[in-house]
């Protein structure tokens, strides 16, 4: 049977939160079963499809009343939450909350230089994905230059005739605002209908505070998987970015190895606490959820944090192996 809510406009993620896939999205809810596993997932809050419905057509929701959950100092992350991850969704956008005063906390602890790269890569993200503005003129901004974050602000400037927003509150309504446009898009709904979503599907986004992955002790992201995607056989593989954010941990410029490995520096070998700590969290899953899961992460000064977890990608090869392989460990039912 199904379970029927009266929903909120937003809704505090922990173990008993009424949160459901119908209504707030696969990811939502696979935050919620992270929770119950006592996994250390960051405060998160969702928002159900009506709320991203109503978003979209114009109606606001009181972000002031979100980030009350989130500090004095908010900084969060928004992800979508579709109720399949197969329908896709507008890509996250990190650091909301992000402002002068802000970099000036980063300045003093992790450099002007990690500080400029972080606030510049917000502003760049806000302005071409939240403000729509022409890419082309931040793309040109040269990433080394010492003034790289100063010509961002008066790119953005330039372009809107007004400074760069400051409240975290206004940046969050703009990114959620823009976030559930884009799904109700006609692109956008094409797409997914033919990935074979209904018309009128619905998208939840999540809220969620920042690790920064940066700073003087190990800081870092990556995502982690126990088992090969092509033949199944256990495997521990992924990618770990020191001082880096979200999946760009996935890119090639990664620089840190997971595993012990004579080619360079792996994470087990610089954080192994935190490495075992994935080991546990991949087998605990595994029992708990009855699927082999990818888990994205992020190290906070050796502090390890849990933003998702997805069932890996697999070959038609690796699914049998990896059915066969719950079956016999007990895990499922042959």
């Amino acid at each position: 049977m199904q379970k029927h809510f009266d929903l909120e406009d937003f809704v505090v993620i922990d173990e008993t939160a009424a949160v459901a896939n119908q209504t707030h999205g696969g990811r939502a809810k696979c935050l919620q079963r992270l929770i119950r596993l006592n996994l250390p997932v960051p405060q998160t809050v969702a928002l159900p499809f009506k709320t991203v419905r109503q978003l979209a057509s114009g109606t606001g929701v009181d972000t002031s009343r979100i980030l009350k959950h989130f500090g004095p100092a908010p900084l969060v992350s928004v992800r979508p939450s579709s109720e399949d991850p197969d329908w896709g969704g507008p890509g996250a956008i990190l650091n909301i909350g992000m402002n002068d005063a802000r970099h000036a906390e980063f300045a003093n602890l992790l450099g002007h230089i990690a500080a400029d790269q972080l606030y510049a890569r917000f502003i760049q993200t806000y302005s071409v994905q939240v403000a729509h503005l022409d890419p082309d003129v931040f793309e040109a901004i040269d990433e080394s230059s010492d003034d790289q974050l100063a010509l961002m602000l008066d790119a953005y400037e330039a372009e809107t005739d007004e400074t760069f927003p400051q409240d975290p509150a206004q940046q969050l309504a703009n990114v959620l605002k823009s976030m559930a446009r884009l799904w109700e898009g006609t692109s956008a709904r094409l797409l997914r209908q033919a990935r074979g979503a209904p018309a009128d599907a619905g998208l939840g986004l999540v809220v969620q505070a920042m690790a920064p992955g940066l700073g003087p002790s190990e800081s870092g992201s990556g995502v982690i998987q126990f088992v090969s995607s092509d033949t199944g056989r256990p495997q521990i593989t992924g990618r770990y970015l020191s001082q880096g954010q979200g999946r760009e941990a996935l890119g090639d410029d990664a620089s840190v190895y997971l595993t012990r490995d004579e080619r360079g520096p792996s994470l087990e070998e610089l954080c192994p606490e935190a490495f075992d700590k994935l080991v546990e969290y991949g087998q605990i899953c595994r029992q708990r959820l009855r699927e082999e899961m990818q888990i994205e992460f992020t190290l906070d000064g050796g502090d390890l944090s849990v933003l998702d977890a997805v069932r890996i990608p697999r070959t038609t090869r690796a699914a049998v192996s990896i059915a066969v392989a719950l079956a016999e460990d007990g895990v499922i039912a042959p």
